[in-house]
């Protein structure tokens, strides 16, 4: 069983939200500054796991096809 709670907080500075304006990816933010800075650090972590992804793919040697 999961308990689910209905206090939210702020990603940011942690202060309880009571306002459901400024919900950013399914998180509440306590305001619309932070709001945005979440944004900004959703969108660098993604860019950064591209990026790791990428240069994982690149190191790896190309597969070579079997002739049949």
């Amino acid at each position: 069983m999961t308990v689910q709670t209905t206090e939210k907080y702020c990603p940011i500075c942690g202060k309880p939200v009571t306002d459901p304006t400024y919900n950013r990816f399914g998180e509440f933010a306590c305001s619309d500054g932070h709001a945005e800075e979440y944004v900004k650090e959703v969108r660098a972590q993604k860019v950064q796991a591209h990026a790791a992804n990428r240069a994982v793919q690149e190191e790896r040697p190309p597969r070579q096809m079997r002739g049949g």
